[in-house]
């Protein structure tokens, strides 16, 4: 997850346009919540408009919000709603967040697996399933968690959940981060070993650990807080990891081969360097001789020529490599935060 500054886009207007009648979406369903159907479903358009789904295509490059997969080349873009529209799980008679339907700040774009529940392979979010896995690198094969955020939106209390539109939500302790509210670097990790290869993400550390063993996660999310407090890491990252899925297993396995193609990348430049290092001593020595009148002039000159020539070309492919680097940081690539990670590990001082 990559932090996004939202005031980069234009807020698409089609969000807030009368109808015929001159009510907006926003004036509709608050009626309809206020009159004798507010039982049934309200039928929400705005936010599927294409203006909209262009608007965030663009603001996020065309990935999810939460993983930083690209979703184009595989599936449509899920218009998702921070704070569900619908309903609230877990939270019986809550109406969900309907007023912030078609409200720009609410709306993220993500792939189908952050945003639908789904059964998914994925270590729960007990710190010694987690710790099993960085050692082993092997998943249940056998274990399936329901992931993907749904209508989920846990907070640590549920004292003062806004239930309407008169409600303000500051007062809201929210335990999923919002990559255009927060930074998620002050919440999220990533488990960066080169001996180790294996794209986790992993909650950031906040504090000791109260106990060895801090359980396993039930079926409410916050339970989640417990978990994170007695394991000294940041509830809003554990929650975060386990509702949008993080761990998954195809997401893992995607974050591990960008892991293994900037090793890849990493060897090919530091062999590209010793290479260069080595032609280099070589021309030196031939140059000594030329001093000493150690060898005959010509031919040696011819050699220095030769050396200086090939030394430069592997200078360039050397410079090449290396560029891949900020390439694969770049916002518009795909996982870039695992990469600027692995890169500020390895490669800064």
């Amino acid at each position: 997850m990559r932090r996004v500054d939202r005031t980069q886009a234009a807020e698409p207007s089609i969000l807030h346009k009368p109808d015929k009648e001159g009510k907006t979406e926003l004036d509709r369903v608050i009626e309809h919540m206020n009159g004798p159907n507010a039982a049934k479903a309200f039928e929400f358009s705005r936010y599927k408009e294409t203006a909209v789904k262009a608007e965030l295509e663009r603001l996020f490059h065309g990935k999810c919000a939460y993983c930083e997969s690209f979703y184009g080349s595989t599936q449509p873009v899920d218009v998702e709603h921070y704070r569900p529209k619908g309903e609230v799980e877990g939270v019986p008679g809550h109406p969900g967040y309907y007023w912030l339907a078609m409200n720009w700040e609410n709306l993220l774009p993500s792939c189908i697996d952050c945003n639908r529940r789904r059964q998914q392979k994925a270590p729960d979010a007990a710190i010694g399933s987690v710790v099993k896995l960085m050692s082993s690198g092997e998943f249940d094969r056998s274990k399936q968690m329901s992931l993907g955020k749904s209508s989920s939106f846990p907070l640590e209390t549920e004292d003062g959940r806004a239930t309407g539109p008169e409600a303000s939500l500051m007062f809201e302790r929210r335990l999923l981060l919002d990559p255009t509210r927060d930074e998620p670097r002050d919440h999220l990790t990533f488990h960066i070993d080169r001996n180790h290869l294996i794209g986790l993400v992993l909650p950031k550390i906040t504090g000791p650990r109260q106990a060895e063993d801090i359980g396993s996660v039930h079926s409410n999310p916050n339970n989640l807080v417990g978990l994170a407090m007695q394991a000294g890491v940041s509830a809003m990252g554990l929650a975060s990891i386990q509702v949008y899925g993080l761990n998954r297993l195809a997401l893992v396995q995607a974050r591990t081969k960008i892991l293994r193609d900037l090793e890849f990348i990493l060897e090919l430049s530091l062999g590209l360097s010793e290479v260069s290092a080595e032609i280099e001593s070589d021309t030196i020595r031939k140059r000594e001789q030329v001093a000493a009148g150690q060898a005959g002039e010509e031919s040696v000159l011819k050699g220095i020529e030769f050396n200086t020539r090939i030394k430069n070309r592997i200078d360039g492919f050397r410079m090449d490599t290396l560029a891949q680097f900020k390439r694969m940081a770049d916002p518009q690539e795909p996982y870039s935060e695992l990469v600027r990670a692995w890169i500020s590990h390895y490669l800064t001082d």
